[in-house]
């Protein structure tokens, strides 16, 4: 069972604000879609406001990836909750071990 996580207001207003997807706003709170759910009804209750996140309506998916036989699998859903198009061109970086950056081309 996983540890429950703390509501923090402000950090969660402020990503919101920004126009974070629901997906950003899982992995930097490490929860899943339900806890934040649950997140976004306790601010709304306590702000007497209406917030709008974009991708909530959508299915959440891991971040995580698997390096096989095929190569690396990133799902389009994965991708369209990060704000990428099919179609979308990525050069392929390396900037430090353990790390590959994706860098969307400019159309």
């Amino acid at each position: 069972m996983p540890p429950a996580s703390k509501f923090d207001a402000m950090k969660l207003r402020t990503m919101i604000t920004e126009g974070k997807t629901a997906q950003q706003i899982i992995d930097a709170f490490e929860i899943d879609k339900v806890t934040l759910k649950a997140h976004l009804l306790k601010l709304m209750q306590m702000d007497e406001k209406f917030y709008k996140i974009e991708g909530m309506g959508d299915r959440a998916v891991s971040g995580n990836a698997k390096f096989g036989t095929t190569g690396l699998r990133l799902s389009p859903t994965l991708m369209s909750n990060y704000g990428f198009s099919q179609g979308d061109e990525f050069k392929v970086s390396c900037l430090e071990e353990g790390k590959i950056v994706l860098e969307k081309k400019s159309s």
